[in-house]
C-alpha cells in the first residue's frame, strides 16, 4: 500500500512514561501539535510519574530492533528523534539502523543524563561522543553538555561541533535572568533567549523541545528557524497551568 502523501511522518525512539509528560508519548503529542504524525519505538518501560522515577525498565536491543524493523517496513522515516537509551552501544545500533534504512534522515538526539526526579543514566558518557558524528543535532542541557565532555572533546578534535553534528546547548539549567539556548551549526552560532520563569519547571521539557525542533524541520523549516519556533513553543509550555505537567492547546 502507498503512503498517505499528505501526511508528514516522524519517528521517536524513546522511553515510555506513564504520566505522558516525557518520553515518546510526550514526543507524539508535541509532533501532533505541529501537524506531524509521530510513530514510536520503545527503548525503556519506565516506572515513573511527573514527580517520581522508580526504575528504567530497559528494553533489550533485539526488541528495539524488532520494533524498528516493523515500522520501517511500512515507512521510510526521514525525521527521527532519539531520547532515552541505556548505553552508547544501543545508541550506535539505533543510529546505524536508521542510516541503513534512511541514509538522509535528519536525526536529533536528546541526551538524557538524569531524570528530573534524580535517577542517573549514561554512565559510559565518553563512549557516546563518536556516535554523535552520525547524528545531525544533539540537544544537551548544561549538565549533559558537561557530563558528555563536549567542550573538551571539541578542543581535542574528537568532535567538531557544528560540523560533525549541530549542537543546541539549552539554557534552562543555567543561571541569569534569561534562558538562552545556543545553537552551533555550520560554523555559525545562534542564540535564542526567553525570560527565565520562576518555579520548579515542567516535567519532560527536553523531550518537548527536541520533538518540536524535529517537527518543524519535518515541515521544511531551516534548523535555526525550527529551534526558534521550538523555543517559543517551550515558553508557552512552561506557562501552561500549574503543576509539573504541561499542555499547549
Amino acid at each position: 500500500m502507498a503512503e498517505n502523501n499528505d501526511m508528514i511522518y516522524a519517528l521517536t525512539i524513546a522511553g515510555f512514561d506513564g504520566s505522558a509528560g516525557a518520553g515518546f508519548i510526550s514526543d507524539i503529542k508535541t509532533m501532533a501539535h505541529f501537524g506531524v504524525y509521530g510513530q514510536a519505538v520503545c527503548t525503556a518501560l519506565t516506572e515513573q510519574n511527573e514527580d517520581e522515577f522508580v526504575a528504567p525498565g530497559w528494553v533489550i536491543w533485539e526488541r528495539i530492533e524488532a520494533q524498528l524493523e516493523t515500522l520501517f517496513r511500512k515507512h521510510t522515516f526521514k525525521y527521527v528523534k532519539i531520547g532515552l537509551v541505556e548505553k552508547a552501544k544501543i545508541l550506535k545500533r539505533i543510529v546505524e539502523f536508521v542510516r541503513e534504512k534512511s541514509p538522509d534522515a535528519f536525526i536529533v538526539w536528546d541526551p538524557i543524563a538524569s531524570a528530573s526526579a534524580g535517577f542517573h543514566f549514561m554512565r559510559d558518557a565518553a563512549e557516546f561522543l563518536p556516535v554523535m558524528k552520525m547524528i545531525d543535532l544533539v540537544t544537551p542541557n548544561a549538565d549533559e553538555y558537561k557530563f558528555l565532555g563536549l567542550e573538551a572533546a571539541h578542543e581535542k578534535g574528537i568532535i567538531q561541533m557544528g560540523k560533525d553534528c549541530a549542537v543546541l546547548l539549552k539554557g534552562g539549567h543555567a543561571e541569569g535572568a534569561e534562558s538562552v539556548d545556543k545553537l552551533i551549526v555550520d560554523g555559525t552560532e545562534y542564540n535564542f533567549a526567553s525570560p527565565r520563569l520562576p518555579g520548579d519547571g515542567k516535567h519532560g521539557t527536553g523531550c518537548v523541545l527536541s520533538s518540536a525542533i524535529l517537527a518543524n524541520v519535518a515541515l521544511g523549516k531551516p534548523l535555526p528557524e525550527a529551534c526558534k519556533i521550538a523555543k517559543d513553543y517551550m515558553n508557552q509550555y512552561l506557562q501552561s497551568g500549574e503543576g509539573r505537567l504541561g499542555f499547549v492547546r
